[in-house]
């Protein structure tokens, strides 16, 4: 939780300033874009995986547990709200981080309460803080209700906060209408690809947990069959959107190693290849053999992205 820890440390820094042109030394400009990178990076990835769980358990789960499903889904709940206090404390970090940033002032409960009203950045932290609260508690109430309309809720609510990603993204600011909507495809796509991993664990510690293993290794067979026809589509719509997005930001071939943009870019590449791969492997395997090991590999791969993806999108693209 490294958005937990650096919470303390960014209120108590005294001269914690830094706009355009006004900075306390380059030291102070690299920390300084380094925390932001990370917390916008761990702000995306808990929304997508936040999304992602209620997705997970519409195109996923439901469908192939019925009438099977035994135990309780109590640990997507934990989940949830895990990933809605991630949103929350990384979110709060990364706006303060923008404030200091766009002002060139000192932190302080003044400058944060500013940039929260005045500002769009603080505009879009407050539609996504609620929206985050509204999937979390549409979760809860479908895991206790045991109602399917409250799981096609959260997805709702879930697509409408990775909306806000989109609104922060370069698309957003350069690319127009439809830029903009294929960045929040592709995030979609991530969060019911990447962001649904999170769901096996959580299911492994709830209700296939309390299975004896013969119902447990078919159904988990079924469910990784489901899934990976699920991840297979959401794959060629992050490839389709990805290499639009690339076409857009990356002029040509030499700003992939020329500007911090383009290594980020080819860092976050370069990790997505090795996430293809591990998913690969669990096809191939279906379930049997290292699942929970794989998924787990998935996952630190995931949150690597996620930091790279941080960085693009507080990097400009040419400088």
């Amino acid at each position: 939780m490294v958005a937990v820890g650096m919470v303390p440390a960014l209120l108590a820094t005294p001269g914690l300033a830094l706009a355009q042109g006004h900075s306390s030394g380059h030291g102070g400009v690299q920390w300084l874009l380094t925390a932001t990178g990370i917390a916008h990076g761990l702000t995306q990835g808990a929304a997508v995986f936040l999304a992602g769980l209620a997705a997970f358990a519409v195109l996923v789960w439901l469908p192939e547990s019925r009438p099977s499903t035994v135990g309780s889904l109590r640990p997507l709940v934990l989940g949830a709200w895990s990933l809605f206090g991630l949103l929350l404390v990384a979110g709060t970090v990364d706006l303060a981080l923008y404030a200091v940033r766009a002002s060139g002032e000192s932190f302080g409960l003044g400058l944060f309460g500013e940039a929260m009203i005045e500002t769009r950045i603080g505009g879009i932290w407050l539609a996504r803080t609620a929206l985050g609260l509204l999937t979390a508690l549409l979760v809860e109430r479908a895991v206790r209700d045991r109602r399917v309309a409250y799981w096609w809720g959260a997805v709702a609510s879930g697509g409408a906060l990775l909306a806000t990603l989109s609104l922060q993204s370069h698309a957003a600011a350069e690319g127009g209408l439809f830029a903009l909507l294929s960045n929040w495809l592709h995030v979609v796509a991530g969060s019911v690809w990447v962001g649904a991993l999170l769901g096996f664990p959580l299911l492994l510690l709830g209700p296939l947990r309390v299975m004896t293993e013969e119902p447990r290794i078919e159904l988990l067979h079924k469910v990784v069959r489901r899934f990976s026809k699920v991840a297979t589509v959401a794959v060629v719509v992050i490839l389709v959107t990805g290499v639009h997005s690339v076409l857009l930001n990356v002029p040509d071939a030499s700003t992939l190693i020329s500007t911090a943009y383009g290594r980020a870019l080819v860092m976050k590449l370069g990790l997505f290849a090795l996430l293809l791969a591990a998913g690969g492997i669990n096809l191939i395997d279906r379930g049997k053999g290292p699942f929970g090991r794989m998924v787990g590999a998935e996952l630190v791969l995931a949150f690597g992205i996620f930091l790279a993806a941080g960085f693009l999108t507080i990097l400009p693209p040419t400088d």
